[in-house]
C-alpha cells in the first residue's frame, strides 16, 4: 500500500525524533544513556548487553524508518512469510512460526554477513508491538534478541488480519512519538489506496476472490506492466495477472472492466469480507471456550483479549476504507448505511456476549497471576471496563468501541438502525450493575439517539403540532420494534 503523505515528508527530511541512540554502525558505550523513546514507549537495553550490541537496540528503537508496503509470500523452500519493505532497499522477513519456528530476518548486508538482530529487525519489533499488542503493558520494557524473535513470532496472526493498514499505522505511531500532541494519529492521512489505476485494477479483481481484501490481492506475477510491447501484457498460465496487465495499460479495457465492476460492488465485496472476518473472530473465540488451546498458531490461545484486538482492528478497517473509498469518489447511500449496519452489528453481537465465558468450560485453564475480571468477558472488556489507555496506545484502541466512530457519521447513515440502536441501549441499562456509574458507551449512544430524537421531532416553524416526549417515543419505538 503507498505511504501516506506524512510518512514520505518524515522519510525526506525529519530528524530521529526523541529517541537517544547514536547512528547505526556507531560502538560507543551506551551504558550511560537513558532508555530510548520507541513506538511503545521508553526502551532500557539489556544491562548484561555488551556495549556494540546494546547499541543496537537502542539505535534501532530510536530510527525512523518507514514502511512502504507489507505482502505475505509463500516459498515452496522456505514456507509463508511477511515481507515489510521500507522506505530502502531492506526488507524485514517475519516468518510463520508453525512452519519455521521463531525466524525473522533482514535483507541487509549487516544481517545477511552475522545472522544477528539488526537494527531493522529492533525497530519493526518496537513498532508492532506498539500497533498491535493490548494497551496496559509496562511503560519502559527490556528488549534482546531473545525477546525480539519469541514476541514478533507470537504476533504473526495479527499481523496477517492487519496486514493492509500496517504501513499507516506504524507511521502514524512514530508521528505520535515525535510530536507534543497526543492526538497526533488522528491527523495521519487516510491509507492513499485506490488512488493508482494498479490499485484500482486490483479493487475490482479482487472482488472474485472469496476472501483476500483488496489491498492485499496481487495476482501472482502481476506487477505493473513498464514496457510497450503487447506480448508484456501476457503472463503464461495466469489469467488473473494477464488481465490485470491488460486493464492497468488500455484505457478501454480498464474502463470496459469498471463498468461492470462498479466501485459499489467493490466497496459492498469489501465490507462484506470485513463483515465476514468479524464473524470469525467471534467464531474463533467460540472454538477456543469450548475446546481450550489449539496446535494451530493463528487460532491458538484466541481469548478474550486478543479477539478484543481483532474486533477493534477490523472495526478500523471498515471505517478507514470508508473514508478512503469516499476521497476517492462518492459511495452510494446504500453502501454507506451498509457499513452503519456492520458496525451496529458488531457492536450488538459483544453486547450479548455479557457473560463470564470460562466458568462452565470443560478443560483445565491456566490463570495468570492478577488477571483482571475483563479477561473473562467480551463485553467488560470492549465496553464496560476497557484497559486504561494513555498517549502511547493507538488512536484505534483508545476511543469508545464502535460508538465514537458511528457519532462521527452523518445521521443518514445510520438513521434507518434507530429501532435497534434503542434496543440496543435499553439491553445495556437492563444488565448494568451501577446504574449510578454507566459505561461511557453507554452514556454516548443514549446522547446519540436522543440528539436524533430531538432533531427528528422539531416542528416546523408552520406547524402547531406538538413534539412528544423522549420517553413516550422511546417507549412506542420498544412497542414498534417487539
Amino acid at each position: 500500500m503507498p505511504s501516506t503523505r506524512s510518512q514520505r515528508a518524515r522519510g525526506r527530511g525529519r530528524g530521529r525524533g526523541r529517541g537517544r541512540g547514536g547512528p547505526p554502525g556507531s560502538t560507543g558505550n551506551t551504558a550511560s544513556v537513558g532508555p530510548s523513546q520507541g513506538h511503545s514507549g521508553p526502551v532500557d537495553e539489556p544491562q548484561d548487553m555488551s556495549p556494540p550490541s546494546a547499541n543496537q537496540v537502542t539505535s534501532g528503537i530510536a530510527a525512523d524508518f518507514v514502511v512502504d508496503r507489507v505482502r505475505r509470500h509463500e516459498s515452496r523452500n522456505r514456507g509463508a512469510y511477511f515481507a515489510f519493505q521500507l522506505d530502502r532497499p531492506e526488507s524485514v522477513r517475519i516468518f510463520d512460526p508453525a512452519e519455521r519456528g521463531q525466524h525473522v530476518e533482514c535483507t541487509c548486508e549487516e544481517f545477511q554477513s552475522s545472522q544477528v538482530i539488526c537494527i531493522h529487525i529492533y525497530w519493526l519489533f518496537d513498532g508492532l508491538n506498539s500497533v498491535l499488542q493490548a494497551p496496559g503493558a509496562p511503560g519502559t520494557q527490556t528488549v534482546s534478541p531473545g525477546d525480539v524473535l519469541t514476541q514478533i513470532s507470537a504476533l504473526y496472526g495479527l499481523i496477517g488480519s492487519r496486514l493492509s493498514l500496517l504501513p499507516t499505522l506504524l507511521g502514524a505511531a512514530r508521528d505520535e512519538i515525535s510530536s507534543d500532541t497526543d492526538d497526533a494519529m488522528d491527523a495521519v492521512d487516510s491509507p492513499a489506496f485506490f488512488d493508482t489505476r494498479a490499485d484500482q485494477v486490483r479493487d475490482m479483481l479482487s472482488v472474485f476472490d472469496t476472501a483476500t481484501l483488496p489491498e492485499d490481492y496481487d495476482p501472482r506475477n502481476a506487477s505493473t506492466p513498464a514496457g510497450n510491447e503487447q506480448q508484456d501484457l501476457y503472463v503464461p498460465k495466469n489469467l488473473p495477472a494477464t488481465i490485470f496487465q491488460m486493464a492497468v495499460r488500455d484505457e478501454k479495457v480498464f474502463e470496459s472492466l469498471r463498468d461492470v465492476v462498479t466501485r459499489d460492488i467493490c466497496a459492498n465485496v469489501h465490507f462484506s469480507k470485513l463483515r465476514t472476518r468479524a464473524r470469525e473472530a467471534f467464531a474463533r473465540l467460540d472454538s477456543y471456550i469450548e475446546n481450550g488451546p489449539e496446535d494451530d498458531a493463528e487460532t491458538a490461545d484466541h481469548d478474550i483479549p486478543q479477539c478484543a484486538t481483532m474486533l477493534r482492528i477490523i472495526v478500523d478497517q471498515i471505517c478507514q476504507f470508508r473514508d478512503c473509498r469516499e476521497s476517492s469518489g462518492p459511495l452510494s447511500a446504500p453502501v454507506k448505511r451498509r457499513v452503519a449496519e456492520i458496525l451496529v452489528e458488531i457492536f450488538q453481537e459483544v453486547c450479548n456476549r455479557n457473560e463470564d465465558v470460562y466458568y462452565r468450560i470443560g478443560w483445565e485453564r491456566e490463570v495468570a497471576s492478577g488477571e483482571p475480571d475483563r479477561n473473562r468477558n467480551l463485553y467488560t472488556y470492549l465496553i464496560d471496563d476497557p484497559p486504561r489507555a494513555d498517549s502511547s496506545t493507538p488512536s484505534w484502541m483508545r476511543d469508545t468501541f464502535i460508538i465514537d466512530r458511528l457519532g462521527q457519521m452523518p445521521a443518514d447513515e445510520w438513521r434507518h438502525l434507530i429501532e435497534r440502536l434503542t434496543s440496543i441501549v435499553d439491553q445495556m441499562r437492563e444488565r448494568m450493575e451501577d446504574e449510578d456509574d454507566p459505561p461511557l458507551a453507554y452514556t454516548k449512544l443514549e446522547r446519540i439517539i436522543q440528539e436524533y430524537t430531538l432533531e427528528a421531532f422539531e416542528p416546523s416553524s408552520s406547524s402547531v403540532q406538538r413534539r412528544p416526549t423522549l420517553g413516550s417515543h422511546r417507549q412506542s419505538q420498544r412497542r414498534r420494534f417487539e
